[in-house]
C-alpha cells in the first residue's frame, strides 16, 4: 500500500479502513495498491481532466503517458500513470505549453534513466498487472 501524489476529491469515512481521510470513491489512497489499474473515466473523474484531454496528451507527449491496455484496446492507468497526468495537469496550470512539459520530462528522463530503462520499467508494470489478474483470478 502506499500513498500517491495526486489530488483527492472527497473528505470523508473510507469504508476498508474505516478511517476518516480524503478518498476516491469508495476507499482513501492508503488502501489504493501500485498495481491498481483505473480506467480513463476514473483517472478523468478524480483528476478533473476530461477524456479527449487524456488521450490528446497521450498522443502528443509521445511516451509520457503510456496506460495499459486491456485484450479489447482500453486504457488501464497505474499509480506511476497517474502521478505522471497530474504532474502534467499543474504545469499546464501554471501556463506551460505542451513543448515544455514534453522537454521538461525529456530532460529528466535523460539525467534519470536510458530509453533502455524506461522500456523496462513499462514491461515490468505490464507484467506486474497481469500477474496480479491473474492471482484475483480474472485470467482464464
Amino acid at each position: 500500500m502506499l500513498y500517491a501524489p495526486f489530488a483527492m476529491l472527497n473528505e470523508g469515512l473510507c469504508l476498508p479502513c474505516r478511517e476518516e481521510r480524503p478518498y476516491w470513491g469508495k476507499s482513501c489512497l492508503k488502501v489504493m495498491r501500485e498495481n491498481d489499474l483505473l480506467t480513463i473515466q476514473e483517472v478523468s473523474n478524480r483528476l478533473k481532466v476530461p477524456k479527449h484531454t487524456l488521450r490528446f496528451w497521450e498522443k502528443e507527449l509521445d511516451g509520457i503517458i503510456v496506460p495499459h491496455r486491456t485484450n479489447g484496446g482500453q486504457r488501464r492507468y497505474g499509480l506511476k500513470a497517474i502521478s505522471v497526468i497530474e504532474e502534467i495537469r499543474k504545469l499546464r496550470k501554471r501556463g506551460m505549453s505542451l513543448a515544455e512539459i514534453k522537454r521538461k520530462f525529456s530532460h529528466s528522463n535523460n539525467s534519470n534513466s536510458n530509453e533502455l530503462d524506461l522500456l523496462a520499467d513499462k514491461i515490468a508494470e505490464v507484467v506486474k498487472a497481469e500477474v496480479y489478474r491473474f492471482l484475483e483470478g480474472e485470467v482464464e
